[in-house]
């Protein structure tokens, strides 16, 4: 009988001390709208980056920023020029050049089969006067020929073979190779030109000019100075034919004549000429 008065007012103590559900949501209403709109407002801003503050320094991202272009200006900047070749010829070298040689020329070499190179020497034979003429066929050389300016032509070496020239007489040939000329010894006379004057302005073809080629003739191996007189003729733009001729002394070279019973009064000086045809290459 005492126990069951004991129960109900314990339960009744428990039911008035327990807030009922109504009791609660209107105690934590105003928090639960809080956290809620807290929630809300953290979603719309999301997780993106934040714009820096004025004046404060960005901050480095972990890749590279990209360069902007350039921005385009009124004026255009030129591309540069590609570099010149190696067998490119600058513009003020290819002027010097044509200062220097306004006009080519054009090379002509000496054919040997229609040319001859001679001397002419006096003397007395068997007490009647003669004239020795020895020849020979073997030269070479070249001749450079401006047309337009005939100053500017050069001649390149002659040379001559002066172990084969011959006279009219055995004996007298071999005279000369072994003791005049001592061809065995000093095989080739040369001549090196080096100054021409007396050319015209200009030469055309067909015409006939005169002028005077100087240089070095060398005869055993002494070279000396020396005049040739040349008439030159244009036969075609690529042959022309003419003659040089010139006097020298026999100590000029220090030839000597050997002494031969049949012979006397062998002259001082003696001719020497060249009759040329030179054809274009």
């Amino acid at each position: 009988m005492l126990t069951q008065p004991f129960t109900s007012n314990a339960a009744d103590n428990a039911v008035r001390r327990r807030p009922t559900a109504s009791i609660l949501l209107r105690r934590l209403g105003p928090v639960l709208c809080l956290l809620i709109c807290l929630l809300l407002l953290a979603a719309c801003e999301g997780p993106g980056p934040s714009e820096p503050a004025a004046g404060s320094e960005p901050v480095a991202a972990d890749t590279p920023t990209p360069q902007p272009e350039p921005e385009p200006t009124d004026t255009p900047v030129p591309e540069p020029e590609p570099a010149p070749t190696a067998t490119a010829v600058p513009q003020e070298e290819s002027e010097a050049e044509s200062v220097e040689s306004p006009v080519v020329g054009r090379t002509f070499v000496i054919a040997p089969e229609e040319s001859e190179a001679r001397f002419i020497i006096d003397e007395e034979l068997f007490g009647q006067p003669k004239t020795v003429v020895g020849t020979t066929s073997a030269l070479s050389g070249e001749l450079t020929v401006v047309a337009a300016n005939p100053s500017a032509s050069q001649i390149g070496v002659i040379q001559i073979d002066a172990d084969t020239f011959i006279t009219d007489h055995d004996r007298r040939n071999g005279a000369i190779r072994r003791f005049i000329l001592q061809s065995n010894r000093h095989r080739y006379i040369t001549f090196n030109a080096t100054a021409l004057t007396g050319l015209p302005a200009e030469v055309a073809v067909g015409e006939e000019v005169q002028f005077k080629i100087s240089g070095d003739l060398t005869v055993r191996e002494l070279t000396k100075p020396v005049l040739f007189d040349v008439t030159l003729q244009v036969l075609s733009e690529t042959e022309i034919q003419g003659t040089a001729s010139t006097v020298v002394a026999l100590e000029t070279f220090e030839l000597t004549i050997p002494q031969v019973p049949s012979v006397a009064n062998v002259g001082e000086e003696f001719i020497v000429e060249f009759d040329f045809v030179a054809r274009a290459q």
